[in-house]
Formats: C-alpha cells, structure tokens, sequence
C-alpha cells in the first residue's frame, strides 16, 4: 500500500523515490519488495520501441520521467533505487521466452531479455519487473497486469523461461546448458502459482502419432481447460474439438487428435474455482504430428459445468455420432442425482452403476447432449455431440 501510495513528488529521482519506498520497510526484503511492486504498478512496457525493433530511453531518470520502457530500462531502475536504498543488486542479461515465443524456439544471436538479482540476508534472489508489471498480449497491446511469480522466483522455476549469459546468475546447482533450456516445456507464471506439476515430460516438443496424451497434476481447487493450434499460428482459434480436458483423481488427462500430421501447439489453461476470473495461459507444448488420426471425428464438447464438477467421461469420446445408432455412454458426474442423454425431444436416463452413469442410447440427427442434475439444481449440459 505504502508503495503504490507514493505521491508524483516522490518519482522527482531515483534518490528520493527510493528514500520514499524505504520508509517503512523493517528489513531488506522489503525494501526489495516496496521497489518492485512500485514498477510494476507505475512503468508501462514500451510496445512502440519494441515493435520497431529499438529500446528506447532505458536510463532510470528517463524512464521515471516517461513512465515506459523496454526490459533494459525495468532492469536498470530496479538497480538504480536498489542501489540508493542500500541493497546489493545486479542487473543480468540473457534470453527470456517472452513475447512470440513458441516451443522448440533456437535462441542466437545477441540477448533480449534483462532482469536483476538482488541479495537479502546474504544470499541472492532473482527478480523480473518487466514480468511483473504486465504482458504485450497477442494483438500486440500492452496489459498491465500485476505478477506476483516474479519476485524472488526459485531458481528452479525461473529457469523454465530465463536464461542468463553468465551461467553462475542461473543460481542453480547443477546449471543448464543454452540446448538444454531451449528444450525445455513452455510453462507460465501461474502454472508454478497454481501448484501444477507436469508428469512424464521433461521437453518441450513431443512426438505423436494421430493423437496425444498429457497428464498434469492438479490440486482440487484448480480447473483447467485446453486448446490446440497450428505451429506458426500466433492469436489463432484453436482447432475445435480437437482437444479434451478432464480430471481424474488429482490430475488432469488432456487428450489431443490431430488432423493431419505437421506441427502443433497444445495449450492448457487454468484458473481457481470460484474465483470467477477467466482462465489463464498456463503451458504450450510443440507437438510434431507424424500422422492424422485415423478415422478421426474430434472429441466432444465438453461445458463449463463438466469441468466445474469434475465429471469424466468415458464414451462415446468421438465428437459425431451417426444418427439412427446406439451408442454405450458412461460418465462419473460427482454429486448427480440423475444423468440422461438428450437427443432432440428424446430423453433416455442413464443407470447409476459404480459410481458412474451408463446405459446405452439412441442418437438422432442434429444435437445429443448428456445432462445431469446435481444436488437439487436444474438439469446443466455436461458433453455435446
């Protein structure tokens, strides 16, 4: 509060907004923090400079004057007020897997990303104002958007989107070579912030053949959803019906079809129950499809109230059915009371078996649905076909 409080008079100079900052702080993790989050809530990114392939004013005096900059000129005020308030900072150049990025990406040439790191209690903490303050959406606007990830980031995490030029900044015991952080999965702020864990893949590109399957660990209070792209398809529509997305136990399955082979992007999102803010970008993953799924109709849809009470369907799973066939479908909806397929005016009630709903039905032409009626509440769309 007392940094986002600071009054016009105060960004004067760096001397005296950080003499401003420090005031209350008891101990040198504050005065970290008071400076970052005063950046990141007061300095804009500068998208003009970056689309033109420039910097821009970088020095702290200019940067506190025009309230913008690029990475260079976060990195260098963080280090000016750290340095006024009596801290030990550095100020760390190296690649960071910012803006366009996709999974797989080579990195050369000179580096384009700087952040700092800043010892407290005598050891050293890595710190990204730039990331904190915000992000340059797909359109290419800038979005102030505070991030909490990006102070004092454990090194393991970090590492996942930052690499530095001098290996001893990675603060790693065992650092990672340029090939090695380039392979890595692309995995976002809110993936560590929401306690995700990724099983079985150490890559950021897989290969597949016709369709895909990830599992991520989950706590229960967390939802997640997900979408697949064409590689090079920056801001596109995901494919539809090409992905499905569902928990089991205390993780989620997330299956992909692909339909040819080539290149793709699995992205998965995420987001806190009830918290009633849209789901985040949370990981991509690089997919090199060597074929198309044979016979291949896509999954079904799955609605918001599928994912909000952690239902798992088992069948059918193909997105179109032929109308005039029977068909064995099977769902868990925890907490149903009754589950039916709907089919037109056609409605045929599923039998609760095993903790699970099954029966088989009749589909006609047009839309099937499978509802459930949970705990008193009205009749809410689970799949569509």
């Amino acid at each position: 509060r007392h940094a986002l409080s600071a009054p016009a008079s105060a960004r004067a100079s760096d001397e005296s907004l950080a003499a401003y900052l420090i005031q209350p702080a008891k101990n040198d993790r504050e005065k970290a923090r008071a400076i970052f989050r005063w950046i990141a809530g007061n300095i804009d990114y500068n998208v003009d400079a970056f689309f033109k392939g420039g910097s821009g004013p970088t020095a702290p005096g200019d940067v506190l004057k025009g309230g913008k900059s690029v990475c260079y000129g976060y990195s260098n005020l963080f280090l000016s007020l750290a340095e006024q308030a009596g801290l030990e900072a550095v100020m760390i150049s190296g690649y960071g897997k910012g803006y366009g990025y996709q999974p797989g990406r080579d990195f050369s040439g000179p580096s384009n990303h700087a952040w700092n790191a800043v010892k407290i209690n005598g050891s050293w903490y890595l710190i990204d104002s730039t990331w904190g303050a915000g992000y340059v959406s797909g359109a290419g606007k800038y979005v102030r958007k505070f991030d909490e990830h990006y102070f004092m980031t454990p090194p393991s995490q970090f590492i996942y989107n930052h690499l530095p030029e001098e290996e001893q900044w990675q603060l790693l015991d065992s650092p990672m070579s340029e090939e090695q952080f380039e392979s890595l999965p692309y995995l976002e702020s809110d993936f560590f912030s929401l306690g995700l864990e990724l099983v079985g893949i150490d890559s950021g590109t897989i290969q597949a053949a016709g369709r895909a399957n990830i599992s991520i660990k989950a706590p229960e209070d967390v939802l997640m959803t997900a979408g697949l792209e064409y590689a090079g398809a920056s801001g596109r529509a995901s494919l539809e019906r090409r992905t499905f997305c569902q928990r089991k136990g205390g993780r989620y399955e997330i299956l992909a079809e692909f339909p040819e082979a080539g290149e793709y992007i699995l992205k998965a999102y995420a987001g806190k129950r009830g918290s009633g803010d849209e789901f985040s970008s949370v990981m991509e993953l690089g997919i090199n499809a060597t074929s198309g799924a044979k016979g291949g109709k896509g999954f079904p849809l799955a609605y918001s109230a599928f994912t909000e009470a952690g239902a798992y369907l088992y069948s059918p799973m193909q997105g179109s059915l032929k109308a005039g066939e029977s068909y064995w479908f099977r769902i868990e909806v925890p907490g149903a009371q009754e589950v039916a397929v709907v089919s037109g005016k056609e409605w045929s009630r599923l039998a609760s078996r095993g903790g699970a709903f099954e029966g088989n039905a009749t589909v006609g032409k047009g839309e099937t649905g499978v509802y459930a009626k949970i705990e008193g509440a009205e009749w809410d769309g689970m799949v569509g076909y």
